[in-house]
C-alpha cells in the first residue's frame, strides 16, 4: 500500500533530449505492481504489445542498414498501423536504438516504453554520460521510460515482463527477436512459457541465428536446457533478413490480429451463431404460441359450451366469447403458416451447425494440427487453408433457407465470450495441447454436463405433465365430467409436442455420450508419458477425435432436429384443418349430453 501511494504521488519526471523529444519517467520502488506503473505512465490504451528484444551490442555492421529498413518500416510502420506499443530496453544502443530511430522517422506516432535498470543508464538532468561503468544513454526517440530500482544489467527483467503480462490480459502480445546475446535468452524463454508468438530475424546474428538454426533442423536433442525448451514449445516464425520489408510488417500485423484470416473466421462465427439464436427465439416464440392458443382455444370452446348448457338465457358477453372463440384458430393459422413460410426453426439448426463447424476449424488452426500443421508451408498456406473451410462451410449455409433472410450483424467482442473461457481465452494464441484440453476439452464437456442436468429435469417435469393429465382426464370421465376431457387431451398434446420437436430425450442421450466420450479422450492423452505427449502424431489424434465426438453430437443433432421439425410442419397442417372439426364434435357432444 505505501509503495502504491508513493508513486500515485510521484509525477512522472520530464526528459528533454538534445532531439527536442519530450519524455516521461517513472521510477516505481522495488515491489510496485505493474497495473500502478502503467497507470503512472497515463499511456493511452493501446490495442496490441509488440515485445522487442535483442543484442544491446555487437551488431554486425553489414547488416544494420537492413536492420534500419526492417525496424523502420516493418515494425514502426505496423505497430502504427494497428495502434499498438512498443517494450524495449530503451537505451541508445543495438536494436533498441534502431526501433526508436524507425519510430521517430515516422513522426513518433507510437507509444515507445524503454525498462533499464537505474544504476545503469545516463541520461539529461540525470547521471552524466560516461559516469557509470558499463552504462549506457537512455535513447532520445523514445515516448517513456520505467527505471527500476537495479545497478545490473537484467535487473529489469521482472519489470518488463510483469509489465507485459498485465497488458496482455487485455491485448494480443508478440515478440521480436533480432540478434540477441545471454540476457536475450532469458527474455525468449519468458515469452515461449507466456505462449507469445516469437517472430525470429534469421541472419540478424548471434541468438536469433542459433533459435533459427535449430528451429529448422529440430534436432532430437538439444543439451541447451533453454534452447531446448525454446524449440520444444515455441511459437516460432522465421523472418529471413532479406525477405521484404512489407512482409515483415504483414507477419506482425497477423499475429496481433489486424485483419488476420483468424480475426474474419471469428466474426463470421460471431454473425452465424447470433442469428442462430435469433432465430431460435422466434421459433420457439411462435411455437409457445401455437401451443398455448391451441390449449386455450379448447378451454373457451368447452367454457362456452357449459356456459350455454347451465345458462340457458346466455350471459352478458357471450356473445363476446363466441367471437374470441372463432379468432383463436385463426390467429393459430396465421402463426402456423408464418412458422412454416418463416422456417425459423431450420435456419436456427443450419445456422447453429455452421456457427460450430467454423468454431471447430478455428481450434484445428490454433492448435495447428492436421491440415494446419505442415511445417513446410508459409504462414499464409495456413491462413489460406482456413479460408477455404470458412469458404466452403459460408458456401454451403447460403444454399439453405438462410440465403432468404438478412443476416444481422453482431456488435459484440471478437471472439465473442463462450463458455466458461472468459478472461481466459483471447481467442488468437497458438493452444498448447494443455491449452486446447482447457478451453475446448474440458470447456464442453462442462457444457455436456451441465445441459444433461438441465434437460433431465425438464424431461421429468414433461414426462409427470403427461402423466398427471392422463389421469385427471381418466377421473373427468368417472365423475362424469367428459366434456373436459378434450382440455386434458389437448394439455397432454402440447406437451408431448413439445417434447417431439425439442428433442429433449434424443439430445440428453447425445450429450451424455459425447461427455464420456471426451472423458475418454481426456484420460487417454493424461496416460501418455512426456514424450508421447510432445509426439506431434499424439497432439493431432488429441485435436481430431475430440472434433470429431463434437461434430458427431452435432451432425446427429442437426440430422434429428431436421427430421422434427419436418414431422411437426405436418402435424400441424393436419391440425389446422381439423381444428374446427374438433372444436365443434366438443360442442356437439355437450349438446347431446344436455339433451
Amino acid at each position: 500500500m505505501d509503495t502504491q501511494q508513493t508513486l500515485q504521488d510521484q509525477h512522472p519526471k520530464v526528459i528533454l533530449f538534445p532531439t527536442g523529444n519530450r519524455a516521461w519517467l517513472v521510477a516505481p520502488p522495488a515491489g510496485t505492481n505493474a497495473a500502478d506503473i502503467l497507470q503512472a505512465l497515463s499511456l493511452k490504451q493501446p490495442k496490441a504489445l509488440i515485445l522487442v528484444i535483442g543484442g544491446a551490442a555487437e551488431l554486425d555492421e553489414a547488416v544494420k542498414p537492413r536492420l534500419v529498413q526492417l525496424c523502420g518500416r516493418g515494425i514502426a510502420r505496423a505497430t502504427a498501423s494497428i495502434d499498438a506499443l512498443i517494450l524495449d530496453g530503451g537505451t541508445q544502443a543495438g536494436v533498441m536504438a534502431l526501433v526508436g530511430q524507425g519510430v521517430a522517422d515516422r513522426g513518433r506516432k507510437t507509444a515507445l516504453v524503454g525498462v533499464a535498470p537505474a544504476g545503469k543508464v545516463t541520461y539529461p538532468d540525470g547521471p552524466a554520460d560516461g559516469s557509470i561503468p558499463d552504462g549506457a544513454a537512455l535513447d532520445p526517440n523514445h515516448s517513456h521510460f520505467v527505471l527500476v530500482d537495479s545497478h545490473e544489467w537484467g535487473g529489469e527483467l521482472e519489470t518488463t515482463y510483469a509489465l507485459a503480462e498485465a497488458l496482455a490480459k487485455t491485448i494480443p502480445v508478440v515478440t521480436v527477436l533480432i540478434n540477441g546475446g545471454p540476457l536475450t535468452r532469458d527474455e525468449v524463454l519468458r515469452s515461449v512459457r507466456q505462449g507469445w508468438p516469437i517472430i525470429v530475424v534469421q541472419g540478424s546474428g548471434r541468438l536469433a541465428d542459433d533459435i533459427a538454426t535449430l528451429w529448422q533442423d529440430k534436432p532430437s536433442f538439444i543439451a541447451d536446457p533453454v534452447l531446448a525448451e525454446i524449440i520444444a514449445d515455441g511459437v516460432i516464425h522465421l523472418f529471413p533478413l532479406d525477405g521484404a520489408v512489407a512482409a515483415l510488417e504483414d507477419l506482425i500485423t497477423r499475429q496481433l490480429r489486424g485483419g488476420t484470416t483468424l480475426k474474419l473466421a471469428w466474426e463470421r462465427f460471431a454473425l452465424y451463431d447470433m442469428n442462430a439464436s435469433r432465430h431460435q427465439t422466434n421459433f420457439r416464440t411462435l411455437q409457445g404460441w401455437i401451443l398455448g392458443l391451441g390449449v386455450l382455444g379448447t378451454a373457451l370452446a368447452l367454457t362456452h359450451t357449459t356456459l350455454k348448457q347451465t345458462v340457458p338465457n346466455g350471459l352478458v358477453g357471450m356473445d363476446l366469447l363466441h367471437v374470441v372463440i372463432v379468432i383463436v384458430p385463426i390467429t393459430m393459422a396465421i402463426l402456423v403458416a408464418a412458422a412454416n413460410r418463416f422456417n425459423a426453426g431450420n435456419k436456427w439448426v443450419v445456422l447453429r451447425a455452421s456457427a460450430e463447424a467454423i468454431k471447430q476449424e478455428i481450434f484445428r488452426y490454433r492448435t495447428r494440427a492436421a491440415s494446419y500443421i505442415d511445417p513446410q508451408m508459409p504462414q499464409l498456406s495456413r491462413e489460406a487453408t482456413l479460408a477455404s473451410k470458412i469458404e466452403s462451410i459460408s458456401r454451403h449455409l447460403m444454399q439453405t433457407d438462410v440465403n432468404l433472410s438478412a443476416l444481422r450483424p453482431d456488435a459484440g467482442p471478437i471472439p465473442p465470450p463462450m463458455n466458461g473461457t472468459t478472461g481466459t481465452n483471447d481467442g488468437f494464441s497458438f493452444l498448447t495441447p494443455e491449452r486446447y484440453i482447457s478451453l475446448r476439452l474440458v470447456d464442453q464437456c462442462t457444457y455436456y454436463q451441465g445441459k444433461a442436468i438441465r434437460l433431465e429435469r425438464q424431461l421429468r417435469l414433461l414426462q409427470w405433465s403427461i402423466y398427471i393429465f392422463g389421469g385427471v382426464g381418466t377421473l373427468l370421465a368417472a365423475i362424469g365430467l367428459d366434456l373436459w376431457i378434450a382440455l386434458t387431451t389437448a394439455l397432454l398434446t402440447a406437451c408431448t409436442t413439445y417434447l417431439g420437436y425439442q428433442q429433449i430425450e434424443n439430445t440428453l442421450m447425445k450429450y451424455n455420450q459425447a461427455a464420456t466420450d471426451l472423458a475418454n479422450v481426456q484420460g487417454w492423452w493424461m496416460a501418455l508419458s512426456l514424450d508421447e505427449r510432445t509426439n506431434q502424431q499424439n497432439v493431432d489424434k488429441l485435436v481430431e477425435h475430440t472434433e470429431k465426438i463434437l461434430a458427431g453430437e452435432l451432425t446427429g443433432w442437426v440430422q434429428e432436429m431436421h427430421d422434427a421439425l419436418a414431422e411437426l410442419r405436418t402435424q400441424q397442417a393436419g391440425k389446422e384443418v381439423s381444428k374446427d372439426a374438433s372444436q365443434t364434435t366438443a360442442e356437439t357432444q355437450a349438446s347431446s349430453s344436455a339433451g
